[in-house]
């Protein structure tokens, strides 16, 4: 890619982690060609403000299938932020889901993508997935639309439609507890096995998945993040220390 802009599908770019690596990657003139997947390019542009001006939006639904192909050909990089909205809602009569948003959504996505031979995917889940024990996991799984068991479902997707081409990677992003606080303030921790937990600034997580997005991570790798208690700017190497999945 030397020499040339990587095409980067951002698919969720209006709010949270997605909004932070939209604004990264036009942060970086030169660097990106950013291309965003809406339902709104109203929402888009009003959370985009004037930078809205250089991104490529394709109207689309993550749940729609039909408009996820002519988003992915062509594209370098997909990072896939969303997550359906904790809601009550009445059963059948609502695609906007945990199943239908964070596992039939990610998974149709994730087919498209490898269909287009999209050499990387980032996906962004949660800590904890694997827990199903833990009582805020019991009450989110019970009450909350069984949102921990539909991402699971949805990095199960991911893998499964990666899994079946060479030369093209995925790389799954479990971050603890999202904030709005100031990034690049704290050491960020990088474990892996789901085993611990913590509290970490959208801003950060985006820088993480930017750095996938650059190839300085272990591709097909799943992993979770959160901040240290050390002060200081985030050392994002142990990206490249991490262990692929077990196919």
């Amino acid at each position: 890619m030397e020499g040339q802009l990587q095409k980067v599908l951002v698919v969720g770019c209006t709010s949270g982690v997605g909004l932070q690596v939209t604004k990264l990657l036009l942060g970086s003139p030169g660097k990106y060609d950013v291309h965003a997947l809406v339902r709104s390019r109203e929402r888009a542009c009003k959370a985009l403000g004037n930078e809205a001006a250089k991104v490529k939006f394709f109207d689309g639904d993550i749940t729609k299938e039909d408009t996820l192909q002519p988003a992915c050909n062509g594209i370098n990089a997909v990072v896939c932020t969303v997550g359906a909205t904790p809601r009550w809602r009445i059963p059948g009569y609502d695609q906007g889901t945990f199943k239908h948003v964070d596992f039939l959504g990610v998974k149709k996505l994730s087919e498209a993508a490898a269909s287009a031979m999209v050499p990387k995917f980032i996906l962004l889940s949660s800590v904890r997935v694997t827990r199903p024990w833990f009582p805020t996991i019991i009450f989110a799984n019970v009450f909350m639309g069984g949102v921990f068991i539909w991402k699971l479902k949805g990095e199960d997707a991911l893998r499964e439609a990666y899994k079946k081409h060479e030369h093209i990677s995925y790389y799954i992003i479990r971050p603890g507890a999202l904030t709005n606080g100031e990034g690049g303030k704290r050491g960020i921790v990088v474990d892996q096995g789901d085993k611990g937990f913590g509290s970490i600034p959208r801003v950060d997580v985006a820088h993480v998945a930017l750095a996938c997005v650059n190839g300085a991570c272990t591709p097909d790798s799943t992993f979770e993040i959160w901040n240290s208690k050390e002060k200081g700017t985030p050392d994002l190497s142990k990206l490249l220390q991490l262990v692929p999945d077990k196919m």
